[in-house]
């Protein structure tokens, strides 16, 4: 009387590929603008949190 809560597999196959072909429809940007998009939000949110950071670090010490 096991339920099983996932998929055998690491990711939804289905799932994954409907939601990569709605992302392309919808932006109708290539696979390489999507992966420099992704790859410079990654960059600038602890670039952002170390800014910030700083900035209040400052305003300590003044």
């Amino acid at each position: 009387m096991g339920i099983r809560a996932h998929h055998s597999e690491p990711t939804d196959s289905e799932l994954l590929e409907w939601l990569t072909h709605t992302v392309d429809s919808i932006l109708g940007l290539g696979p390489l603008v999507m992966v420099v998009l992704i790859g410079v939000v990654v960059v600038l949110i602890p670039l952002t949190i170390a800014v910030l950071a700083l900035r209040r670090r400052g305003e300590r010490q003044a």
